[in-house]
């Protein structure tokens, strides 16, 4: 066979595995190029959420408290698909048409996690569109994400799939022993614990951090914390001359403003050469030896508590009734 007909024989295999590869490469190089653009916008778009929620937490004297800790995380929600919408240039689809490409966003917080997803409805609007009625019927948890929509005259029903958050708050027990104990203790990420109810002959609400092995002098006002064996240092004292005596002060400089110590051992201020005691005040103590002053009362107080002897066993139901435990 002459060298031109296995030329073409060759042509005609190779050209169209070729064509196939070539196709097969281009279409990966795109889903792979188009993959790392949807990440990086989901990413933005995350990052806004984000600070969106740290900019309406920050400066919230009520960010903790359940109601206003639900608007923020809704907001953060809301921020999320619009900058979806405007990273992915659609203009003209509204806030339910996103939804329905993400199926849940779940926000991890320090008491417990929240879900803004779909779910099934058990209110029925429809037959009634008062809210101070649904109020009455219904739980806050199966009203979330229905209050703010009967405003707006959308209409439920039952078993229907619709968007909300739902918090699960997975970090509280409660206990009960005797006269010893009635309380519900809530956990947190960290050793941080609230507790709340009947502790011996007090009733209260008590929280802090549970740390152990913190060595301190003074419990009402520290010298020297030490955690593990190592000393938390104080703030830095030096002195200066501020008058004509050229008597010199101890003082200590905390956000641009120096606080000098006198002869009583009282801390003071200088303004328009005025002195201004400050009483109760100690500058020597930094954030970090205050954290280990109150991790220390907290943990004291529980350690003398008739919560010491807690146990896993003493754990009941919201009825105060044992648990029934699985064999």
């Amino acid at each position: 066979m002459k060298i031109q007909n296995l030329a073409i024989i060759f042509v005609v295999i190779m050209l169209p595995i070729s064509m196939v590869l070539t196709s097969l490469v281009q279409n990966q190089v795109e889903t792979l190029h188009n993959q790392i653009a949807y990440d990086n916008k989901l990413n933005r778009a995350t990052y806004d959420a984000l600070k969106a929620f740290q900019l309406n937490t920050i400066n919230n004297d009520t960010s903790d408290l359940t109601n206003s800790k639900l608007r923020d995380i809704e907001a953060s929600a809301n921020t999320f698909f619009n900058s979806i919408a405007s990273n992915f240039n659609m203009a003209g689809f509204d806030k339910d048409t996103l939804k329905s490409y993400v199926p849940a966003i779940v926000y991890t917080m320090y008491d417990g996690y929240y879900i803004y997803s779909p779910y099934n409805n058990k209110l029925d609007n429809t037959k009634n569109n008062k809210v101070s009625t649904l109020n009455e019927k219904f739980s806050d948890s199966e009203l979330l994400g229905t209050k703010e929509q009967n405003k707006e005259g959308v209409t439920y029903h039952e078993g229907e799939n619709i968007y909300g958050l739902k918090p699960y708050i997975h970090y509280s027990c409660r206990y009960k022993k005797g006269s010893s104990f009635d309380v519900v203790i809530t956990y947190s990420l960290d050793s941080y614990i609230t507790v709340q109810g009947k502790v011996g002959n007090e009733t209260g609400m008590w929280s802090g951090y549970i740390i152990d092995d913190i060595e301190i002098d003074n419990l009402d006002n520290p010298s020297k914390v030490k955690y593990r064996g190592i000393e938390i240092a104080n703030n830095e004292i030096t002195t200066e001359c501020i008058d004509d005596t050229g008597t010199e002060y101890e003082y200590i400089k905390l956000n641009g403003v120096k606080y000098y110590k006198d002869e009583n051992g009282k801390w003071f201020s200088i303004l328009n050469n005025e002195r201004y005691i400050q009483d109760d005040f100690n500058p020597q103590i930094t954030p970090a030896i205050a954290y280990y002053q109150e991790a220390a009362k907290f943990t004291k107080w529980l350690k003398q508590s008739p919560l010491v002897d807690l146990r896993g066993s003493d754990a009941c139901d919201e009825n105060g009734e044992e648990l029934k435990r699985k064999r």
